[in-house]
C-alpha cells in the first residue's frame, strides 16, 4: 500500500510538470520531492519496492532533463540523482540492518539472562528440596515442605503424591496452599483417575495443555509432543523405584500455567528425589521388620516346640475320655452326649492351636523348597476334603467352578497351607452358614493361573484391608495375625501374588495368582 501511494505521488508530480508551463525553472524543487519519496521508501519499504521507486524517479528526472537540453543544471541534477539516491537508500539499509542486529543481540542477551536466571532458580529449587529430603522428616512432611518450596519459586500451589501397592493407593498425600474452592474444582479433576491409570500403565509423564474453555474430553500429551513454550495446566509424573512404578506425582499451578520444558525438568528431578526417599524408607522398614521378625521367629519357634508336645498329649487324652470304658460305671446317653460335646470342643481348640503353631513355625521355612508340578484342581479338592467336616458343621455349601488349567510348579505343602488358611478365614466369616465359591482360570497372555475363593460372610472394612497382609495384624480375638502374612510370603516366593476384593456385608474374595513356571 505504501509503494502504491508513493508511486501515485510520483505520477502526480509528472502530470503537474506537463500541465503547468514553465515548470522547468522549478525542476530542482521537484527533484528534491523525489529525494523525499526515496527516503520514505528506504525507511518503510522492502528492497524490491525501493528499487522500483528509485527506477521510476530516475526515469522521471532524465525525462525532464532531456526536454530542456539548455538547462545544464537540470541535466547535472538528473545524472547525479540516481547516484545520490542509491547511496541514501544503501546507507539507510545499512543503518536498519545494524539496528536489527543490535535488537537481535539485545534479545539474545535478554533471553540468555532469562535462561540463566531460570537455571539458577531451578538449581536453587532442587538444592532446597534435596536438603529437605536429607533431613529426618516423614514422607508427608517432606512432601508438604517440597510444595512450599515450589510455591515460592515456581508458583505451584497444589500437589498430590499417591503411592500404590497391588493396584491400590496405600499412601495418598495432598497439599493445597491458599487455593479457593473454585480453584480446587478444576475442569480436569474428574479425569484424574484416567490420567493416573495411563501414567501407571506405561510410566510416561502426561501433561494437559492449557485451555481457556473447559472441554468434556481433555487431550493428554506426553512430554515429547509438548513444545518448550507451550502452556500446561497440569503434570502427572510417575514415581519410579528400581524400574518399578510405585506411584504418581501430580502438580497443578491452579492459578496459572506451567511452562513445559523448564518446569518439567525440575519436576522430574523432584519426582526422582521423592522416589529415592521412598526407597530409603522402604529399605529401613524392611530392615526393621526383618530384625523384628527374626527375633520373633526365634522366640515363637521355641514356644511352639514347648507347647506342641503337651497339646498332642491333651488331644490323645481327650479322645480316650470320649470312648466308653467298662471299668467305670455305665453312663446314660445324656451323660455320654455331654462328655462328647465337651471333648469335641477340646479337640477342636487343640487343633486350632496346632494350626497357629504351624503358622508360627512357617516363619523361617523357604516356601519354594521341594517345588514340583501339581494339578491345582487336585490340590483344591484335597483341601476341600480336609475341611469338609467343618463345612458340614457350619452348613457351608462349596461350589467348584473350575476352568481348564495347566499344572503349576509349587511346593504342595506350602500351597496347601495357603488354601487351608483361606478356607479357615471363610469358615470364621460364615459361622451362620453360607456359600464358598472356588473359581479357577488360566490366562495365556500372562501365563498365570488364578484361583478366586469367594465367601458370603460379613466382609472386611476398607480400613482393615490396608493392613490385612501385615504381620501380627488381626481383627479376630483368637487370631495370630500371621495367616495372610505367611500366605502372601509363600506366594511371593513362588513369584505369585494374593489380592483381596471385599466389602462390608457382601462377603470377601481372595484372588491368588501363580505364574506357570517349569523350574
Amino acid at each position: 500500500m505504501k509503494t502504491l501511494l508513493l508511486t501515485l505521488g510520483v505520477l502526480c508530480v509528472n502530470i503537474f510538470v506537463y500541465v503547468v508551463s514553465g515548470i522547468h525553472q522549478y525542476y530542482p524543487i521537484i527533484s528534491h520531492i523525489y529525494y523525499g519519496v526515496i527516503l520514505i521508501a528506504a525507511a518503510y519499504e522492502n528492497t524490491r519496492n525501493q528499487n522500483i521507486l528509485l527506477g521510476l524517479t530516475t526515469v522521471a528526472n532524465l525525462f525532464y532533463a532531456f526536454t530542456d537540453p539548455t538547462n545544464i543544471g537540470g541535466i547535472a541534477i538528473a545524472f547525479l540523482y540516481p547516484v545520490i539516491a542509491f547511496n541514501l537508500v544503501s546507507t539507510i539499509r545499512q543503518l536498519q540492518f545494524q539496528r536489527l542486529n543490535r535488537t537481535e543481540e539485545m534479545d539474545k542477551i535478554s533471553m540468555a539472562k532469562t535462561t540463566l536466571e531460570k537455571r539458577v532458580r531451578n538449581l536453587s529449587v532442587v538444592s532446597e528440596v534435596s536438603q529437605t529430603a536429607n533431613a529426618a522428616l516423614e514422607l508427608e512432611e517432606l512432601f508438604h515442605r517440597t510444595i512450599e518450596i515450589l510455591s515460592q519459586h515456581l508458583g505451584i500451589y497444589r500437589g498430590t503424591l499417591n503411592l500404590y501397592e497391588n493396584g491400590q493407593i496405600v499412601q495418598p498425600i495432598e497439599v493445597n496452599l491458599g487455593l479457593t474452592e473454585a480453584e480446587l474444582k478444576r475442569g480436569t479433576d474428574h479425569q484424574i483417575e484416567e490420567i493416573e491409570r495411563k501414567v501407571l500403565a506405561d510410566g510416561k509423564t502426561r501433561g494437559i495443555p492449557h485451555q481457556r474453555i473447559p472441554k468434556p474430553s481433555v487431550i493428554l500429551l506426553p512430554p515429547e509432543e509438548v513444545e518448550s513454550k507451550d502452556k500446561i495446566d497440569f503434570w502427572c509424573l510417575p514415581v519410579i523405584v528400581e524400574d518399578q512404578i510405585i506411584g504418581t506425582l501430580r502438580i497443578d499451578k491452579a492459578k496459572d500455567e506451567l511452562t513445559a520444558a523448564e518446569d518439567l525438568h525440575v519436576l522430574e528431578i523432584i519426582a526422582a528425589i521423592i522416589a529415592q526417599r521412598v526407597k530409603i524408607k522402604q529399605t529401613i522398614d524392611a530392615l526393621v521388620q526383618s530384625e523384628r521378625l527374626a527375633a520373633l521367629g526365634k522366640l515363637v519357634t521355641t514356644i511352639a516346640h514347648e507347647v506342641r508336645n503337651p497339646l498332642g498329649s491333651i488331644r490323645l487324652a481327650t479322645q480316650l475320655l470320649s470312648e466308653p470304658d467298662d471299668r467305670f460305671l455305665p453312663l446314660s446317653d445324656e451323660e455320654q452326649a455331654e462328655i462328647d460335646e465337651y471333648t469335641t470342643i477340646i479337640i477342636k481348640e487343640v487343633d486350632r492351636l496346632n494350626r497357629s503353631i504351624e503358622q508360627l513355625l512357617a516363619f523361617g521355612k523357604p516356601a519354594t523348597a521341594d517345588a514340583e508340578q501339581c494339578d491345582i484342581h487336585e490340590l483344591l479338592d484335597s483341601c476341600i476334603a480336609t475341611y469338609q467336616p467343618e463345612f458340614d458343621q457350619y452348613e457351608i455349601d462349596v461350589i467348584r467352578k473350575y476352568s481348564k488349567c495347566p499344572s503349576i510348579n509349587v511346593n504342595q505343602d506350602a500351597m496347601t497351607q495357603v488354601i487351608l488358611n483361606l478356607f479357615s478365614n471363610a469358615i470364621e466369616a460364615m459361622e451362620k452358614g453360607g456359600t464358598l465359591t472356588i473359581n479357577t482360570d488360566y490366562s495365556d497372555q500372562t501365563e498365570t493361573t488364578r484361583i478366586r475363593i469367594q465367601d458370603t460372610g460379613l466382609g472386611i472394612s476398607e480400613s482393615d484391608i490396608q493392613n490385612l497382609f501385615d504381620a501380627f495384624y488381626t481383627t479376630k480375638q483368637k487370631g495370630t495375625g500371621l495367616g495372610l502374612y505367611i500366605s502372601q510370603k509363600i506366594l511371593a516366593e513362588h513369584g505369585g501374588s494374593i489380592e483381596v476384593d471385599a466389602e462390608l456385608s457382601t462377603g470377601t474374595a481372595f484372588i491368588i495368582s501363580i505364574p506357570n513356571t517349569t523350574d
